[in-house]
């Protein structure tokens, strides 16, 4: 009889819905068009938990600011996303990058939401990490939190690092095409 009420309270208690997620795919240029903000962060937070208001269980990051490439952006940084762990209890977005302290990485974020967080555009597209090379140098990481294939990327492409100040290069470079190209239909 016990073993019983154990498995209906497992099932009742354990596992959380489940929902399809379906995310465009994006090459580096309209990642950089598509994003409001592009930022260089550092992770200085992550406190997953259930909100009354929403469904499920939400990670909270608050990030350091170290550099804005684009848009506005205060001096720290908070990103709330579905997903993680709480109370033994797991749940896990398809795509949904996860960050863990001490981290950094370039995010590109979109609008606030109705909940006045932005999310990485593209999920996991959107997040590039850095690593700090032998010599001391910050590399740009492809694929750490990025799910499309190396032959659906373009530009930078071809390596899976490249310095930071080259990857802000890249960015800004697009930027200033877009704008331009921008000038020109209007």
């Amino acid at each position: 009889m016990r073993v019983l009420l154990y498995i209906a309270l497992g099932l009742l208690w354990g596992p959380l819905p489940a929902t399809a997620t379906t995310v465009k795919a994006f090459v580096f240029d309209n990642l950089c068009e598509t994003a409001k903000t592009i930022v260089h962060v550092r992770c200085l937070t992550k406190e997953s938990l259930i909100l009354s208001d929403r469904d499920g269980i939400f990670t909270t990051y608050r990030f350091a600011v170290v550099e804005v490439v684009k848009g506005q952006v205060e001096d720290e940084l908070v990103l709330v996303l579905p997903g993680g762990k709480v109370d033994g209890r797991h749940m896990e977005i398809a795509g949904m990058p996860q960050f863990t302290l001490g981290e950094e990485t370039v995010l590109f974020l979109s609008e606030k939401d109705a909940y006045g967080s932005p999310w990485p555009v593209g999920l996991g597209q959107g997040c590039y990490g850095i690593q700090v090379s032998d010599k001391g140098e910050r590399q740009v990481v492809f694929g750490q939190h990025n799910p499309i294939n190396r032959a659906a990327r373009s530009k930078l492409a071809v390596q899976s690092k490249v310095s930071l100040k080259a990857f802000v290069d890249t960015i800004e470079s697009v930027l200033k095409t877009e704008a331009q190209s921008g000038d020109q239909v209007q």
